[in-house]
């Protein structure tokens, strides 16, 4: 078990904090570790139930300087409630109100370095109330059929980690047979 002597926060952003911790191992030997601070994430596998195909987000991404497709995902604000945080980011990226909503687990992008959970749902399309985008984003939405998003995933076109665990729990789950 690592303990935590000191931290100093090298960076406060917009979605981040970067810290560099210094930690006792063992109770004897001490190391340095850098740390992401995030609030966490959602992401919302959102099921058309008039066509039975899934909702994704193809929008460009810097850091992997390419579009990227994906379930539609967004941070959660600080103090927020996850079920609503997740209820509005489909309304915002889909521009839907979500039935049926069920959480189906959760996954640790990158869990030596950063604090982020991102919890992982399952919807269908409720009322279309339109979509309100972040200034910044530039979001094309598409459709596919969970077979279809397996197939792209075999393919390597879709690498997003929380697409890819999320149709995991999709299907461990029975939800799209």
């Amino acid at each position: 078990m690592e303990k935590l002597l000191n931290r100093e926060n090298k960076y406060q952003g917009k979605i981040l904090d970067l810290c560099v911790d210094d930690v006792i191992i063992d109770d004897k030997d001490q190391s340095i570790r850098e740390v992401i601070l995030h609030n966490g994430g959602v992401c919302i596998a959102l099921k058309d139930l008039s066509d039975n195909k899934y909702f994704l987000v193809k929008q460009y991404r810097y850091v992997q300087k390419r579009e990227m497709l994906e379930f539609a995902a967004g941070k959660i604000e600080k103090d927020e409630d996850i079920d609503l945080a997740i209820k509005r980011e489909a309304k915002e990226e889909l521009g839907y109100e979500v039935n049926n909503l069920k959480k189906l687990g959760k996954m640790i992008p990158t869990c030596a370095y950063s604090s982020e959970v991102i919890h992982l749902y399952y919807g269908e399309t409720g009322k279309y109330v339109g979509q309100d985008f972040d200034e910044d984003e530039r979001i094309e939405v598409l459709k596919y059929s969970f077979n279809e998003i397996k197939e792209l995933i075999k393919k390597g076109i879709i690498e997003d980690a929380k697409t890819i665990a999320l149709m995991y729990h999709i299907e461990i789950g029975g939800i799209d047979a």
